[in-house]
């Protein structure tokens, strides 16, 4: 397994049988790059792989986000051709973490919006802190004023001059799943970005932490379920996220 130093934009650390996924672009609010996307299918791949690993927990680097979504630096260089690929690679991105065998959480500070939020519906479940704000706010971009955000007030380079756009990575499936779709609906429509109160409510997060909290709240968790059987972890989530029924245990 690499160690953290073996990403550009990710560092991951195994300790206790708990692999620790940050994303590291605090200066960029970790929006996420192709290099990214490539490091994060890496990591889910061994991950997925190493038995000493039981959990893990995807997180954001530096105070201010857990991850603003896609970079807009990407965003605006990308030809008609790509920008339908780099819907693929999230979408493929975001479907392999969901398949990883063990439990992921997806631990949300600060600003968890667009692609960010997407990622984190990908996880298990997400735990929140109290200052987190999070939304699928696409629909904003190509918005008449004033709910258009001052980044695209020159022009939404993602919206097509004919047809519509929409959240690419997962968001408009994972969303109704989460809360039910008459809510996510509302979300998706307005493009609101709503505070940890409002998500806890909605049950778009499990629960909330206060931020002075949050690490060491975040570490409980995630040692209590490291604490567990992987093979039960395994068995459970394939369970329950595929709808099965567990008529009779495996005899041995």
């Amino acid at each position: 397994m690499p160690d953290e130093n073996a990403y550009e934009t990710v560092d991951l650390r195994i300790e206790d049988r708990v692999a620790w996924l940050t994303l590291n672009r605090p200066d960029k609010l970790n929006a996420l790059t192709p290099t990214t996307m490539t490091e994060l299918r890496d990591i889910f791949t061994r991950v997925d792989d190493d038995e000493d690993v039981c959990v893990v927990v995807l997180r954001g680097a530096g105070e201010r986000a857990f991850c603003a979504g896609m970079d807009l630096g990407w965003s605006e260089k990308l030809t008609p051709r790509e920008r339908i690929e780099q819907g693929r690679l999230g979408e493929k991105t975001f479907a392999m973490m969901e398949r990883t065998s063990v439990p992921v959480i997806a631990a949300v500070h600060g600003y968890a919006v667009g692609g960010g939020l997407e990622l984190a519906l990908a996880a298990d479940f997400i735990v929140a802190s109290d200052n987190a704000k999070v939304g699928l706010v696409e629909i904003t971009l190509s918005a008449r004023p004033p709910y258009r955000p001052k980044m695209t007030e020159d022009g939404d380079p993602d919206q097509p001059e004919f047809g519509g756009s929409a959240p690419g990575w997962g968001g408009v499936k994972r969303l109704p799943e989460r809360i039910g779709k008459a809510r996510a609906k509302e979300l998706l429509f307005t493009g609101a970005r709503i505070d940890a109160a409002r998500a806890l409510e909605l049950g778009l997060v499990n629960d909330v932490y206060p931020a002075d909290e949050f690490d060491k709240r975040v570490g409980e968790l995630a040692e209590r379920i490291a604490a567990m059987n992987r093979y039960n972890l395994r068995l459970v989530k394939e369970l329950v996220t595929y709808g099965y029924d567990w008529i009779e245990p495996h005899p041995s």
